[in-house]
Parts: C-alpha cells; sequence; structure tokens
C-alpha cells in the first residue's frame, strides 16, 4: 500500500514567495509547525492508502477528467485559517484567477474517482495551499492580527501545465512526496 494523493505543484517563482512570507510569519508564530517550501501544492485529491497497482487507472480517471481543460492561470493570494480563527489548526492561503476552470476540473476529478471507490468530500472544495498546522495552543488576537496585515499578500501568477499524482511517505523529518504519475494539460 501507498499513500496517496493528487495536486497540482507550484513553480519555483510562487514556492520563493511562500518561503519569504513563512520566514516572515515563524517568529510571530513560532508555535506553528510550518511546511517546506518545497512540499506546498494545490491539493485536488486526497487518496490515502492505495494498491501501486492502481496508479494507471488513477492517471487514466486524470486524463478524462481534464482532456477538456486547458492551461490556466493561479495565485496565491491572502490569508487564512481552517476551521476559524478561535479553533485554527491550519494556516493557509488562498488562490485567486481561473478558480471556475479549477472548480469544473475538481468536480470532474470527484466523479471520475467516485467510480473508481473513492467517496467525494462531504466539504465545498476550497482551493488553498497549506502553510502551516497548528498542533499548539495560539493566542488568537495575535494571530487575526496576523491575518489581517497579511491580506494583501500576493504570489506571482502561475499557469497550470499539469497534475501530479504523488505518493506521501511521511518520516521524522517530514513528509516527502514523490511523482507517480503525470498529466499534462493542453496548451
Amino acid at each position: 500500500m501507498i499513500r496517496t494523493f493528487i495536486a497540482i505543484p507550484l513553480p519555483e517563482n510562487v514556492i520563493e514567495s511562500l518561503t519569504d512570507l513563512i520566514e516572515k510569519l515563524k517568529p510571530i508564530l513560532p508555535k506553528v509547525s510550518w511546511v517546506k517550501p518545497h512540499n506546498i501544492h494545490l491539493t485536488l485529491k486526497f487518496l490515502g492508502n492505495i494498491q501501486e497497482n492502481e496508479t494507471l487507472k488513477i492517471k487514466q480517471a486524470i486524463e478524462e477528467s481534464s482532456f477538456k481543460i486547458k492551461y490556466f492561470s493561479l495565485a496565491g493570494y491572502s490569508l487564512s485559517v481552517f476551521p476559524n480563527i478561535k479553533r485554527a489548526r491550519v494556516i493557509w492561503t488562498g488562490l485567486k484567477g481561473d478558480l471556475d476552470i479549477l472548480k469544473k476540473l475538481h468536480n470532474a476529478l470527484e466523479e471520475k474517482l467516485n467510480i473508481l471507490g473513492f467517496p467525494k468530500e462531504d466539504r465545498a472544495f476550497t482551493p488553498h495551499l497549506t502553510l502551516g498546522r497548528i498542533k499548539k495552543a495560539i493566542n488568537s488576537q495575535i494571530l487575526a492580527n496576523t491575518l489581517k496585515k497579511h491580506t494583501d499578500f500576493s504570489t506571482p501568477s502561475f499557469i497550470v501545465k499539469e497534475i501530479v499524482l504523488f505518493r506521501s511517505d511521511l518520516n521524522p523529518k517530514g513528509a516527502i512526496y514523490t511523482p507517480l504519475e503525470k498529466v499534462f494539460l493542453k496548451e
């Protein structure tokens, strides 16, 4: 069994922008477990554990879901938390740009994967890039002020060209993500 998820990888200039943001946030929010910048991605679907021989079926589902979708543009935008400021567990940046195309892709992917036995999400899709996880109590006023200060944050825009099925291996030094299959969108 391998732990997997489907995601859109980020280009280097977006990772650099997010790295700069995280470095600014670290001294303000030292109790947050920050994601390693090169591990930040736009998750489309977490699949959990699968058999290795299922990867080709999943690649085919991605291909069928993205068949009519051409390159589209996104950018990281603003700063927020899940589930809310009083019980914050995840710090993330949202996205702006071709969100209608992204949601269309996500919905198509959910349909195709559901046929393969992966249940649809109960929650609405909120496209985001996870920056950090809050595992210890944090001062909600400091957090609220920090979010307010970064509402105008924005990464460079980027063109989505591929969708990747990643393998995720957890180890004490952090997760290691390995691309298993790639599906390229049409230009």
